[in-house]
């Protein structure tokens, strides 16, 4: 029995011998091969790779990382040409972080994401993703040097790499077709419902040896797709490859004319930009084209109009053309502008002494005298039209659309315009009105149920804008006009007539009250068109008229119109009298009998003014003297000077003698 337990305890202890090493060695994970991806950020001089971003897989503490224990190389390749070998050296790390999202420049204490950053600036430093014209295949080597990676839980490895991808937040969302030979990139606001503008951009000389470069050299291509400006201006992007010719204008107008019809893109607000190579090609696409784009930035533009006959297309186009001082083109588009110009009505030339760019990661940077596209594109705003694009989203080829107004009767569907009035600009001849067709948008029938406004929106032939129309309801009432103010004793007219009257009428009953103790009919009531409206006969009370017609002829289904005139005299009492219609009955031919709205007319009956008479008595008298008196010295300084100020009878700021001269004169009646 003890032999058997002396080998049990034997067997346990030795197994706890071998068991002491696993124990320990499960406080590190095995050695681990980390994915990274590469973070290529579009700045306004080209694409660079601004940094790795590693995934570590769980939680890394910023603490336990030092940008020395990393080591980045980078082998660059044309992306059409693998054999062609750009660049094949290190990179600088600048700075190591962990960051909780799979980004960078969002550093934390802790991360699972460990971001390995690089210089935004840099040349000949193997970060640009282009090189000559052309795109370039970037692979990434990243060598850890120090001791193991070590994770917040604990564990830790010795850490291998592997580039698994790259991720340009902008550029990614562009695409690259061909229509017909002719290669292009564009990029779509996936969000738009309706069409939207678009930005043709024409890249320059040098950047179009593969399909990739022309939105790579500088962002003229996609600045527009920037977040922050997608969110101001959301528009769609096209960026041909070496379009110069008037052969590929042809297909780069297709290219539109498809997303036109396809209902991605406004036909009236089509902008047209490019610089050096690509501003000459603007003014390509604008003689080929003269009437289609809503306004041209040319940019240190290799071309021009080349002949009057081409300026004149375009003598009514919007047009802002860039240059500086340094440019090797400066006198070529300086001569362009001084013999075209002239014929042009909306054209500006900036000219800017140098390119610079202020804003990180540039920071001032001077670049050469040709490249005029980065400060216009990115920073340099003018004094009154703002930056470039402000501009160019505030064009379109639409300048006004007509307001409509309609009016109808509660329960009656308004008539609506089946074409509204367009103001459209052409680039040779100006702003013209085009009457386009338009289908109104459905409407609830309860909007017209009774007496109201409402507006409904309209859908215009080959505009996106909509057309809006304002529909009054209104009800058939009376009208009452006349003086608004009578002296006592002065006899006057009324008129009475109908309006919103949309069926015929044969026959009213209308009621009519006045203050009778400020007013007094003179005379019977009179037709003003006693052909087509008679009066059959009144009933007059005190401060009541009654009065019975009949509508003929033409009248009938037309009566809205001035029908009665009535007379009136102003009794001696000052002050303000209604004249109402306080009911009204209209019938038709059927003897059906509708209520109709009356109306109020107000006339004031006023004493006239008498000069001098400033105690309100009737007449100029000593009385009037003695207030110009108490007044006696008083000028427009004086702090109840609007109290008084009616005693200054020569209106010179001051009552003097020489106001007081003046009433006695009138007293006198000198």
């Amino acid at each position: 029995m003890f032999k058997k337990r002396f080998i049990t305890l034997y067997v346990f202890l030795l197994a706890m011998v071998f068991s002491i090493p696993s124990a320990f060695a499960s406080e590190a994970t095995p050695d681990t091969t980390l994915p990274f991806i590469l973070k290529n950020v579009n700045f306004a001089f080209e694409e660079r790779t601004d940094a790795v971003i590693i995934d570590a897989g769980k939680m890394v503490s910023s603490s336990k990382l030092s940008a020395s224990d990393f080591n980045v190389h980078v082998k660059a390749t044309r992306k059409v040409n693998a054999d062609f070998v750009v660049y094949d050296g290190p990179r600088v790390v600048t700075d190591v972080y962990t960051s909780q999202v799979n980004d960078s420049g969002t550093p934390s204490d802790s991360g699972r994401y460990i971001i390995v950053d690089f210089a935004d600036v840099g040349w000949g430093d193997g970060g640009t993703t282009i090189d000559g014209g052309y795109t370039l295949d970037l692979q990434y080597t990243i060598t850890h040097k120090g001791n193991k990676l070590e994770y917040v839980d604990g564990s830790s490895i010795v850490p291998a790499f592997n580039q698994t991808g790259a991720v340009s937040p902008v550029l990614d969302k562009y695409k690259y077709a061909n229509y017909d030979g002719l290669d292009y990139s564009y990029f779509y606001n996936e969000d738009a419902e309706e069409p939207l503008p678009l930005v043709v951009f024409f890249h320059g000389g040098g950047q179009g040896n593969d399909i990739y470069t022309p939105i790579r050299f500088s962002n003229g291509g996609t600045i527009w797709a920037n977040p922050e400006n997608q969110a101001k201006y959301p528009t769609h992007v096209l960026a041909p490859r070496n379009a110069t010719t008037a052969q590929s204008m042809y297909k780069v107008k297709a290219i539109i004319d498809d997303m036109i019809e396809s209902g991605k893109v406004d036909p009236n607000r089509v902008y047209i930009t490019g610089f050096s190579m690509g501003g000459g090609s603007t003014w390509t696409f604008l003689q080929t084209f003269p009437d289609f784009a809503a306004a041209a930035a040319p940019l240190c533009p290799a071309g021009g109009p080349s002949n009057v006959e081409n300026a004149l297309k375009v003598a009514n186009l919007p047009l802002w053309t860039f240059v500086d001082a340094e440019d090797f083109l400066y006198n070529s588009v300086v001569n362009m502008n001084k013999t075209y110009s002239p014929y042009w009505n909306d054209s500006m030339l900036t000219i800017i002494p140098f390119n610079q760019l202020l804003d990180p990661p540039y920071n001032g940077h001077r670049f050469d005298g040709h490249s005029v596209w980065l400060p216009i594109y990115n920073e340099y705003v003018h004094p009154e039209r703002g930056m470039l694009i402000d501009w160019l989203f505030s064009q379109s080829k639409i300048k006004g659309i007509a307001n409509v107004e309609v009016e109808t009767q509660p329960r009656v569907a308004p008539v609506l315009p089946e074409t509204v009035a367009v103001d459209v600009n052409h680039s040779a001849t100006g702003i013209a009105t085009e009457n386009r067709p338009v289908v109104w948008d459905a409407f609830d029938p309860q909007l017209y149920n009774a007496p109201g406004v409402f507006e409904v929106a309209g859908t215009i032939e080959g505009v996106v804008e909509k057309a809006a129309a304002k529909v009054i309801v209104v009800s058939a009432s009376a009208t009452l006009s006349g003086p608004v103010l009578v002296q006592p004793g002065q006899q006057f007219d009324i008129t009475y007539g109908l309006q919103y009257v949309k069926k015929d009428v044969y026959a009213q009953d209308v009621t009519i009250k006045y203050d009778a103790d400020k007013l007094e009919l003179a005379g019977q009531p009179v037709s003003l068109d006693s052909e087509n409206f008679k009066i059959v006969d009144t009933d007059e009370q005190e401060g009541i008229i009654r009065i019975l017609g009949i509508h003929l002829n033409d009248n009938v289904n037309n009566p809205n119109k001035d029908l009665i005139k009535l007379s009136f005299k102003a009794k001696e009492i000052a002050g303000v009298s209604n004249i109402e219609v306080t009911q009204l009955m209209l019938a038709d031919g059927e003897g059906v009998e509708v209520e109709a709205d009356g109306d109020t007319h107000t006339v004031e009956i006023r004493k006239p003014a008498i000069p001098g008479d400033n105690n309100d008595d009737g007449k100029v008298s000593v009385g009037d003297l003695a207030l110009v008196a108490k007044a006696y010295g008083k000028s427009s300084d004086s702090p109840d000077w609007n109290q008084v100020k009616k005693y200054d009878i020569n209106a010179d700021g001051t009552i003097d003698i020489d106001d007081l001269s003046a009433l006695a004169r009138l007293i006198l009646k000198k």
